[in-house]
């Protein structure tokens, strides 16, 4: 079976944070299959929901790779609702063999979180949350051609809390064999998914239960979305300065099966990496430092490694990053200023997305500690060359004179309608057009809500006189 490129095509979302209902069209179809870039700016107010939008897509990431959704999403849900929902759709795209649409949805759910809390010297620890955010249901549907043989819209899989697995029966049976002994184990680690934060369709346990059982294209599906969310999708945004990411992913082929991941690669301190995936990270830096070195005059990434221990079993190593400036002064990389320090952690992946027609960056905030007019360079490059897709937020307007007006998305003062686009005239400029609708208004959508200069102002003294 072939290998499948996959790009995001529409977002949906339901009673996240901010948003009570909003969806984005990327357009990302035909660029695909011309293996051009895609690419989708999120612009609007402070607080609108811009953000929402990258954070909905982490969840998704950790929900498609089968992992447990981080904690710090927990409190996602709106305030005075009992569940979120989003829905993601993908174009899937194989050479001339597949070409289908994949449209992933579930519902979010609070539950109480199952870990106890601890007792120290008779006083109570709560050294985790309440409440936890459960996939309370999920569906996977497709529509399209898949290795030659051609599907009408169907679902794949269905499940939520009252199943035992998933429906219908016959998909059940094709994705996990028959066996009541795997199939009663799949329905107690189901129950551990709900209480995990994790999706059980798209789970560890399903997926080996899948690849030992099901040789059809709904199982080949499900492989290849996880596979995408694991080492083709990328989220950067919402760090800390501590917290700034080098994601650093890795591909390796074997006789039998192939290995994907992503280790969190530390900026500020040492890191472990095993013996065989150290030759894989030679080879990442060379092209980083080609970049950086154009972006940035005289500056180069360099590494020191050491085996971690001296037990001879021991084949970790640590390595540490150190900034070079024109080759004749090295200092560990924690000391840069932050600026630069955000641009390395998410260049690598920007490289990734020029190059790779199946690649997705999103990034939060595109345009923090970047010089605006560097900002516009990037945006035109990868527009007039690449291959990948981006997906980004920012503040800075300069990509609107840059970018397509089916490129750019712009957030609303309405919570149920929170993402449009502006359509433009060939003659038009959209950062014009833009600010002409903030300060003007428009009878079908307000972009902006705020008191008025003067009100802002007398605000401010007011807050001054008060004791």
């Amino acid at each position: 079976m072939e290998h499948l490129k996959i790009r995001i095509d529409r977002l949906s979302v339901n009673d996240i944070k901010c948003v009570a209902s909003g969806h984005i069209d990327f357009n990302a179809i035909d660029a695909l299959r011309q293996e051009k870039a895609s690419i989708m700016g999120i612009y609007g107010q402070n607080g609108s929901g811009k953000t929402v939008v990258i954070e909905s897509l982490s969840i998704l990431k950790s929900i498609l790779s089968g992992q447990q959704i981080s904690s710090r999403y927990f409190e996602s849900i709106a305030i005075g609702k009992k569940s979120g929902c989003l829905e993601i759709v993908f174009s899937v795209i194989g050479n001339e063999n597949s070409d289908c649409i994949v449209t992933y949805k579930c519902e979010l759910g609070l539950r109480e979180n199952p870990n106890e809390n601890t007792m120290k010297n008779g006083a109570e620890m709560k050294a985790t949350p309440d409440s936890i955010i459960a996939v309370t249901s999920e569906s996977l549907k497709i529509s399209g051609l898949v290795n030659d043989e051609y599907y009408s819209r169907q679902y794949i899989a269905q499940t939520d809390e009252t199943q035992k697995l998933i429906r219908p029966k016959q998909k059940c049976r094709l994705l996990f064999g028959s066996n009541d002994d795997t199939l009663k184990r799949l329905e107690r680690q189901k129950i551990l998914a709900l209480y995990g934060s994790r999706s059980f369709i798209f789970s560890n346990q399903a997926a080996e239960v899948i690849e030992d059982n099901c040789k059809n294209n709904f199982g080949f599906i499900i492989n290849s979305i996880r596979l995408f969310a694991t080492a083709r999708l990328f989220i950067v945004g919402g760090e800390t300065q501590s917290e700034i990411p080098f994601p650093f992913n890795f591909v390796i082929e074997t006789k039998n099966r192939g290995f994907a991941g992503q280790i969190p690669f530390s900026l500020e301190s040492k890191t472990l990496l095993p013996k065989e995936i150290l030759a894989v990270f030679e080879s990442f830096v060379r092209p980083l430092n080609l970049v950086l070195s154009s972006i940035i005059p005289g500056l180069s990434i360099v590494y020191k490694t050491q085996k971690a221990s001296l037990d001879e079993k021991d084949s970790a190593y640590e390595i540490e990053l150190f900034a070079s400036r024109d080759q004749v002064c090295d200092f560990p990389l924690r000391h840069e200023s932050l600026g630069i320090k955000k641009m390395i952690s998410f260049l690598t992946l920007l490289i990734a997305t020029y190059n790779d027609a199946g690649h997705v960056l999103a990034v939060d905030e595109f345009d923090s500690s970047i010089f605006e007019f560097l900002l516009g360079e990037l945006m035109s490059i990868i527009k007039d060359s690449g291959r990948g897709q981006l997906i980004f937020t920012s503040h800075n307007l300069r990509p609107l004179e840059k970018l397509d007006d089916s490129s750019i998305c712009f957030t609303t003062a309405e919570p149920n309608n929170r993402y449009i686009t502006i359509k433009k005239k060939a003659t038009n400029n959209l950062r014009d057009i833009y600010f002409r609708l903030i300060s003007l208004g428009n009878d079908n959508y307000e972009l902006y809500s705020s008191e008025s200069k003067n009100a802002i102002a007398f605000a401010f003294s007011q807050a001054g006189r008060e004791e």
